[in-house]
């Protein structure tokens, strides 16, 4: 069964709060951020007049991970426990202590814990006392051994056993970051800090940003101190944002259209360059760049249109001063108004057809997500022929 939205997981987790801690609850999965709210959750839904132990079990001496097999893990000390004796915070959850009726024991970073004290746990779990629980925090647990399994699934079973995976960048059978659960987790937490967001800012803010949570949560908090919270406001487009963000990884696809524009190819060349290889490498090899290519030619593509009308007012003899102010650009207007100066139709026709051929070689020719935006360039800077018309059909 597919893992749920981790905001759906936490409403989950938060109902169960609300109507009291049970005896254990696990929270796993790969997304840090959401695990670490999940535990300040239930750290919050712990009885005031209740002993707390906390428990950091990460393994400092870097011994066996949940995929080595046991004679591995007996070697680095890691062997499984066999009895109370071998886990004594284990005690705790059978009473309280002399100053408490009940405690909890939080287990934060717990994969070595529970590879090592998940039988014991099993076995020591029905005699929980009235009042108390295990918290157990884990981006992995490992439920090979059979106590381990039937452990999982009763807590499963119960409602207690909570998976945060991560957001996705784009949405099934799209290549579009305006599609993700990224960009809408950003657009969602922004409106929440009284910075709403436009679809495509949100995007800008991933992309500029990066994937982390926890960093995209920060910048937001940044973009709150520094524009201010108007919940109110008219959501903020990316023009806005320009100058505003501080976490930058040198390009962005609103600079790499800026560049096109502005004629500069050193600059537009070196934004491709940035953008892609800033893309974490995976097992395979290969970088990881998630949607940069279709918001980059997206971005373009508006660009390019809004230039292109600007450019038909001027030549209908409309002054340059005023086409700004026309096509309801606000911000930027001098920028807006020297990229027409500097751009006339046929350059403009030229660039959006290239943009198209662009777009048609990401989706058929297999090609590296980058190599189509060169060849963009390539193009759009007269170096290589437009595209006939039978390499632009769809």
């Amino acid at each position: 069964m597919a893992v749920p939205h981790p905001d759906e997981e936490l409403q989950r987790l938060q109902r169960l709060c609300r109507q009291g801690l049970p005896r254990a609850v696990v929270v796993t999965g790969p997304n840090d951020f959401y695990r670490h709210e999940a535990v300040e959750l239930l750290l919050a839904a712990v009885p005031k007049d209740a002993e707390l132990r906390r428990i950091d079990a990460v393994d400092d001496r870097g011994g066996g991970s949940a995929e080595d097999d046991a004679d591995e893990r007996a070697a680095a000390g890691d062997a499984p426990a066999e009895g109370l004796q071998d886990v004594p915070e284990l005690g705790d959850l059978r009473g309280g202590g002399l100053f408490a009726k009940s405690a909890f024991v939080c287990v934060r970073r717990g994969s070595k814990w529970w590879q090592r004290c998940a039988t014991v746990l099993a076995a020591q779990l029905p005699h929980t006392a009235r009042g108390c629980g295990l918290l157990l925090e884990a981006p992995k647990l490992d439920r090979r051994r059979k106590a381990a399994a039937a452990l999982a699934k009763e807590l499963a079973d119960a409602g207690a056993w909570f998976e945060f995976r991560d957001l996705y960048e784009t949405s099934f059978g799209s290549t579009s970051l305006l599609d993700g659960e990224l960009a809408k987790w950003v657009k969602r937490r922004a409106a929440a800090l009284g910075v709403p967001l436009s679809a495509e800012a949100a995007v800008l803010v991933v992309v500029q940003v990066g994937k982390s949570l926890a960093e995209l949560q920060a910048e937001l908090h940044r973009l709150r101190d520094r524009l201010g919270a108007r919940p109110e406001r008219q959501p903020l487009g990316p023009d806005a944002l320009r100058g505003a963000l501080t976490c930058s990884f040198e390009s962005t696809p609103f600079e790499f259209a800026e560049a096109v524009l502005a004629r500069d190819e050193v600059r537009a060349l070196r934004s491709v360059r940035a953008m892609f290889d800033r893309g974490v490498r995976g097992k395979d090899g290969r970088r990881d760049t998630g949607g940069v290519l279709p918001f980059t030619a997206s971005w373009t593509w508006q660009a390019l249109a809004k230039a292109y009308e600007g450019r038909q007012l001027l030549e209908a003899g409309v002054p340059l001063r005023d086409v700004p102010a026309r096509l309801a650009v606000g911000r930027f207007a001098d920028r807006f108004a020297e990229q027409v100066r500097k751009n006339d139709l046929p350059a403009l026709r030229r660039g959006l057809l290239a943009l198209h051929h662009c777009q048609r070689l990401a989706r058929t020719s297999g090609e590296e997500p980058d190599a189509p935006l060169e060849q963009f360039l390539a193009c759009w800077f007269g170096r290589t022929p437009l595209p006939g018309a039978e390499d632009l059909e769809p």
